[in-house]
């Protein structure tokens, strides 16, 4: 026996050995190669009749949801010029009643023209928080009482175990 030390192998020497490694764990019998080329075949299938019919009912539901916006926008407009013709009416009144003062209360007019002011101005601030509380309400709090379709439902959850936030 020599004293010599054995030759360090070399990298390319350590990378052909894992990679031969490597083959001959991996290399599948073709029968386990076909079963599971069925099985992802037999997946596919199944999930490419499923996704047809959230696909149509995804636009169907879309296209709903663009009628509902296109009507709400309709909708905010009529309500914002309702409010202000109401509002201008109820400001006509409290200058008509201001200016018109003695003849409508006559000459104790202090009371009646006090709870005419208050009146008015109450009316004004409550028809216009009402109205466009209503009418200016988020998508989410105007169909926070609907329920979401069930394949919206399912591809949302898809989604999220793509991205990684299954919760």
């Amino acid at each position: 026996m020599s004293d010599a030390p054995a030759p360090e192998p070399t990298i390319e020497d350590i990378i052909g050995s894992a990679a031969a490694g490597e083959r001959a764990s991996a290399a599948p019998s073709p029968s386990d190669d076909l079963q599971a080329l069925a099985d992802r075949v037999d997946l596919l299938v199944a999930d490419i009749g499923r996704w047809e019919s959230y696909k149509a009912a995804s636009a169907e539901y879309i296209a709903a949801f663009k009628t509902e916006v296109e009507w709400h926008a309709r909708i905010r407009f009529a309500v914002a010029v309702a409010c202000a013709v109401v509002v201008f009416f109820l400001g006509s009144c409290l200058v008509l009643g201001v200016l018109w003062a003695s003849r409508l209360f006559g000459d104790d007019k202090s009371h009646s023209l006090t709870a005419l002011i208050v009146a008015t101005v109450t009316g004004i601030v409550v028809i216009t928080i009402s109205v466009t509380k209503g009418a200016f309400s988020t998508m989410a709090d105007r169909n926070a009482s609907l329920p979401m379709p069930e394949h919206i439902k399912e591809l949302i959850e898809a989604g999220k175990s793509m991205m990684g936030g299954g919760n």
